[in-house]
Order: C-alpha cells, then structure tokens, then sequence
C-alpha cells in the first residue's frame, strides 16, 4: 500500500520491536508506520525507544484494534498516527503525508478511543493489578494471596474499580477492562 504512492517508498521491514528500533535507527525514515502487536515488547515500549532514539522519525501506528490503553499509551510515547488495519490505502498514504509534514491524524475509532480514555478516571496501579486478576476470573480471596493483601482491601479496590469504571458487576468491570485494553488475557487463565 505505501509503495503504490508516487511518493513515498518503503525503506525496511521488520517483525518484531526489537528488528523495528533498529531498522528506523539504521535507515532514519521520514515516517515509521508500526504495527501495536508486534513481538518483543509493548508497543509504548517500542514507540518511546524509537522516539527517544530517533525523534525526527514520525510515527504511525496501525492496527487491527482500537483498544483504549494502545491508542493513549503509544499516542503518549510518541506516536503522531493511528490508523485500523481496515483503512483504504489512500487513507494510510494521506497519514503518512500528514505525520510527515508535523501533523497527527488518527482514524475517527481510536480518535473516540482516546477521548474516552484521556476522560476516564485513572486506576491507580494495586487498581491495574486487581482489574487484571479479576479479568482472570480470580476471586477477591485468590487476589488478595497473589498480591499479598486482604480480602477485604481486595473488595475496597473492587468498588472504587468499579466506580472508575462505571460498572456494577464482577463481568462487566472484566469486559470494559479487556475492551478498553485495560486487561489482557493470560495464557495461564
């Protein structure tokens, strides 16, 4: 799609975040258009590596979610673009002119996703830590071992989880969580 541009071309690829940091180090291209689930670590992760390594490259991220948490946390490492792996190729080009001459352009999706996030209340970290043991589908007692706390801190971070989020149940504090990114799941749920 970015080489059917008359002007722009493709300068490297990778496949995972490790590749990516150093082929953008190595070629140093106007525009780095990343895709947020790649192998090797997160996408902030990789998005402030090569911002800080690079901070004239111009980021676009693209992907096939608009997860809350992705779009904030890569638009606050560095990102200038988000774009869903469902945009036309005119779309993708016009980002990429568009990152590329200092502006930012997200797809109207994560536009919303972000605004929504930048609102929302933040969890604080014990909070991020429940939230994703409980999306796991753990108990407050079986929360409460893994984190080395009570069961009944456990049901205060619930309900304050609860009122941050906007929800009044267990299931739906879990799915606004995996929803909005806020919770992934585990290979060992």
């Amino acid at each position: 799609m970015i080489n059917r541009g008359t002007d722009m071309c493709v300068v490297g690829e990778a496949a995972d975040w490790p590749d990516a940091v150093e082929q953008v180090t190595l070629h140093r291209p106007d525009v780095a258009l990343l895709d947020v689930r790649m192998p090797g670590m997160g996408a902030s992760e990789g998005v402030a590596e090569i911002h800080e390594e690079c901070p004239e490259v111009g980021i676009v991220m693209l992907s096939a979610f608009d997860a809350e948490e992705d779009v904030y946390g890569v638009m606050q490492a560095g990102a200038s673009g988000f774009m869903l792996k469902s945009c036309s190729g005119t779309e993708l080009r016009e980002c990429v002119r568009i990152v590329h001459s200092g502006g930012t352009l997200l797809a109207p999706g994560p536009a919303a996703k972000l605004a929504e996030r930048i609102q929302a209340p933040e969890l604080t970290d014990r909070q991020s830590q429940i939230l994703q043991l409980l999306a796991e589908g753990r108990t407050n007692k079986e929360i409460g071992g893994a984190l080395k706390i009570t069961e009944g801190t456990v049901k205060l971070h619930v309900n304050r989880i609860f009122y941050k989020l906007g929800v009044r149940s267990r299931a739906a504090a879990a799915a606004k969580a995996l929803q909005r990114g806020l919770a992934r799941f585990s290979k060992t749920a």
